[in-house]
């Protein structure tokens, strides 16, 4: 199928989700007002124009820029308010690549998204933990490190940090709570000789993406005992996940620049 024709199969598809939703009396559009059939077309139709899209990332992924709303806006000639209303279709497609194997966002709010071909049923998915995810998960700005409000941001905080802790004293560390000193890491545990400095990230989702603090990316860069301690599911199915200083670094991708213009 030549690529005319599937986008205009394409907008058809989304099309018939806007009358459905219409007739329902639905605001937007999400992915079970389709019948399987077409839940499976509309996941080719995607997948297919990230892949066409995408330029060459490692062995298996390939990086697209997957500003799937631009294209979906420019086939249907749509406003800002249909746009809104076709939000959670989109965010239910990411999430079946994903859970397939086929593709992921590499920061959940926001694009590229990194693909790979469909060769035929996938054995090995992507799932929380794999190297694949952390690639480029990882961003850096002068803001804390979470995403939604400041109180559940810190529910999520100190719940992680309770399993960080629990994991290092039942192993026979002493562990020592320093994140009032700003020194770049949240806990310090020290078992026979040896010591290790814990920065503590949590996230409520199974999606291994944080933010670090410019301090916290400079320790990780210049501290050898310095450690990334992420629990993902916080507050429901705590999984700790660490990472080595230098997967960190390698991964921190800076996403916000301050631009001062008071001179």
């Amino acid at each position: 199928m030549s690529s005319q024709d599937s986008n205009a199969l394409l907008a058809d598809l989304i099309r018939a989700g806007l009358s459905r939703a219409d007739q329902l009396g639905r605001a937007r559009v999400p992915l079970k007002l389709y019948p399987a059939e077409e839940q499976e077309e509309l996941l080719a139709l995607l997948h297919a124009y990230l892949w066409d899209t995408a330029a060459p990332y490692d062995d298996d992924w390939h990086r697209s820029p997957g500003n799937i709303m631009t294209l979906w806006a420019e086939l249907l000639q749509i406003g800002t308010e249909t746009r809104h209303r076709l939000i959670p279709l989109r965010t239910d497609l990411v999430k079946v690549l994903t859970e397939r194997g086929l593709g992921y966002r590499t920061h959940p709010r926001s694009v590229p998204v990194l693909v790979r071909e469909y060769s035929g049923p996938i054995e090995t998915p992507v799932h929380p933990g794999d190297p694949r995810q952390t690639s480029n998960t990882i961003t850096v700005g002068t803001w804390g490190a979470g995403f939604g409000d400041a109180a559940t941001n810190r529910k999520v905080e100190l719940a992680a940090e309770a399993v960080v802790q629990h994991h290092y004293e039942a192993a026979g560390w002493t562990v020592t709570r320093v994140a009032h000193l700003k020194c770049g890491w949240d806990l310090t545990a020290r078992c026979d000789g040896q010591e290790r400095h814990l920065e503590v990230k949590g996230v409520s989702s199974s999606m291994p993406s944080v933010l670090l603090t410019r301090n916290e990316l400079r320790t990780a860069e210049n501290d050898p005992d310095w450690l990334l301690a992420l629990v993902t599911n916080a507050l429901t199915d705590p999984t700790l996940m660490e990472y080595e200083r230098q997967a960190v670094t390698a991964a921190a991708d800076p996403t916000v620049y301050r631009v001062n213009l008071a001179h």
